[in-house]
């Protein structure tokens, strides 16, 4: 993180400084200065976490405190959001901006001989595509390695976490995915030149006249897209052909 070039950050937050003038906030936040709650799909609250504590980490006097999405997210001012689908604006007030991609990942036995799958197959297996999160994610993957499940619908970030704190249990093996063309895995080149087609995009929602948000978005953009390589979401790079997760 410290490696990355700390100007093209400043010039970030310059503009972020510059948007937020367009409506003075009350109590005269900055980019890096005062406080924000962040509202988080379930499914990434994780990514929120440690992007608002390494952000706070850099910025002392920045104050973040996280809150799970229940329900449809109504933004109020002084809160951002991190959702998996940019909400609904008729008044077109709010600013929702791209910040990372996941994919979408079958998991199998991997005593199962199957090694890929179509997306109409996905879709059949799953219909709304939703992948399991929280206890379910954890639930259903113990299924599906004792043999009780045939297939679990996850999110790759959730899964490279779990992987990494030990907590995937033997037995498992993630299937190739096919969509126009040959099937991939979900690595992070497939996923951000569109070639693995089960691709959701994570978007920053935001009032630009807030000044602390901006900065936040213009931190996500920079220099957090490091820490998402790190956590297992892709940072944004070519365009993915993306679904939705409502």
């Amino acid at each position: 993180m410290h490696n990355l070039p700390h100007n093209l950050f400043l010039i970030g937050l310059c503009i972020a400084t510059a948007l937020s003038s367009c409506a003075p906030h009350a109590d005269k936040e900055t980019p890096v200065t005062g406080s924000i709650r962040i509202i988080s799909d379930t499914s990434w609250q994780y990514a929120a976490g440690i992007q608002s504590e390494v952000f706070s980490r850099y910025y002392p006097d920045a104050s973040i405190t996280l809150v799970a999405a229940e329900g449809p997210v109504s933004l109020q001012r002084g809160e951002g959001a991190l959702l998996g689908h940019a909400p609904d604006d008729s008044l077109g007030i709010l600013r929702a901006e791209p910040v990372a991609n996941d994919a979408l990942l079958v998991i199998v036995n991997s005593r199962n001989p199957l090694s890929s799958m179509t997306v109409d197959a996905v879709t059949l297996l799953f219909g709304n595509l939703h992948p399991f999160a929280g206890d379910a994610f954890r639930e259903h993957l113990q299924r599906v390695a004792s043999g009780r499940e045939k297939a679990a619908l996850v999110l790759r970030s959730a899964y490279h976490e779990a992987d990494r704190s030990g907590s995937v249990p033997q037995g498992l093996k993630i299937l190739a995915i096919s969509g126009d063309g040959e099937a991939v895995l979900p690595e992070a080149k497939e996923i951000m030149n569109g070639s693995y087609p089960l691709v959701t995009t994570l978007y920053y929602v935001y009032y630009p006249g807030d000044a602390l948000a901006a900065g936040f978005g213009a931190w996500l953009t920079d220099r957090g897209q490091n820490i998402f390589a790190r956590i297992g979401l892709v940072p944004l790079g070519e365009s993915a052909r993306t679904i939705i997760l409502n």
